[in-house]
């Protein structure tokens, strides 16, 4: 499909905070125009889904004017939540064919009724399995998600011009940052506050996707309770800053038993995985989202997991002005800002 050279603003609203990227193509790649976060008040938000749309909307229009971003086109993302992901195998036959198959079969691949969901689809590539048919990748998502989200981004002002997918922009920040790693199969994750989101993906291609419902907010907790202190404090402790005060036995039981927790869920995860893939391999674990920063996280999964680990950073490879933006401010927010930068390299009228 031929693409309009327009670029979006990235929106990220997660149930932390709202993030906004705004990029610029030049000849030497993306250029970074503006970024910037805004905390979401708790209630607006919980468990992954919306609660409070007005406190986000109101959230939203303090972000585009602090950044002086005006209003128009953005590319957001919606949860896996309110997505269903299927990879099937359909006979070899042209895209337009495909559409036309789809729209007989779909209710064996979607368990809704058609005129409840919207319904996209991509041709991955011929199928290693079986001669003469094809992967395709299938997604559907509630009408009314989305309808809902779309009008709480137009209410605080914004052109939903694209409307993707978590899972999909994880992995487009990732491959612009990395490229694509043809002989290896990624583990990404982005760990929020409440939820994260899993994708591996094979050379570029998403393979296998999981929400858990695990994030940064468990850990904040878990020190609050142990050392007695408040929501606040123990955010910052979590963070280092301060933890010297803390009590330091009491403060490692807490980050031990909550991270234990997290590498069960995803150790379920990808047992799933391997019992749909069981000759695949995993290579390496790329972490991203606010919880990334958590210190000694990525040694922890790697010793856990068997699985080399490190945290991303999606701006590294981003032309930026240095007398503008602060490296130091960039590299500590980076992780975070992954989703966000995933949704500005998209652009109006693509698929």
């Amino acid at each position: 499909m031929l693409r309009k050279q327009k670029d979006l603003v990235g929106v990220d609203v997660g149930s932390y905070a709202v993030k906004m990227v705004q990029l610029t193509e030049g000849k030497a790649g993306h250029r970074l125009v503006n970024l910037g976060m805004a905390l979401v008040p708790h209630e607006a938000v919980s468990e992954g889904r919306i609660q409070r749309p007005e406190m986000v909307v109101e959230t939203l229009r303090k972000l585009a004017k602090n950044l002086k971003i005006k209003p128009g086109s953005i590319a957001a993302s919606i949860s896996g939540y309110e997505v269903m992901i299927k990879k099937i195998e359909m006979p070899t036959m042209t895209e337009e064919e495909l559409g036309v198959q789809l729209r007989r079969e779909i209710a064996q691949y979607v368990p809704y009724k058609l005129d409840e969901v919207n319904v996209d689809y991509e041709i991955l590539d011929v199928s290693k399995r079986r001669a003469k048919y094809m992967d395709v990748l299938l997604v559907a998502a509630k009408k009314e998600a989305v309808g809902s989200y779309v009008n709480m981004l137009r209410t605080a002002g914004f052109d939903p011009a694209v409307i993707d997918v978590d899972y999909f922009a994880l992995s487009n920040a990732f491959e612009a940052t990395y490229g694509v790693f043809a002989e290896e199969n990624i583990v990404l994750m982005d760990i929020g506050a409440s939820k994260t989101t899993m994708t591996i993906v094979q050379a570029g291609r998403p393979l296998f996707t999981r929400d858990m419902t695990f994030g940064g907010q468990s850990i904040t907790h878990r020190i609050a309770t142990e050392l007695g202190t408040s929501e606040e404090n123990a955010e910052r402790i979590k963070l280092g800053l301060g933890a010297e005060s803390a009590d330091r036995a009491r403060l490692e039981k807490a980050f031990v038993e909550t991270l234990a927790e997290w590498t069960t869920d995803v150790k379920r995860a990808l047992d799933f995985f391997f019992s749909h893939f069981p000759e695949a391999k995993l290579h390496r674990i790329f972490l991203s989202g606010g919880s990334a920063r958590i210190p000694g996280l990525e040694k922890f999964l790697e010793a856990e997991l068997g699985i080399p680990s490190e945290v991303c950073n999606p701006l590294q490879h981003i032309d930026v002005d240095a007398g503008r933006f602060d490296p130091a401010y960039l590299q500590q927010i980076g992780p975070q800002m992954t989703i966000a930068l995933g949704l500005a390299l998209r652009r109006a009228g693509d698929k």
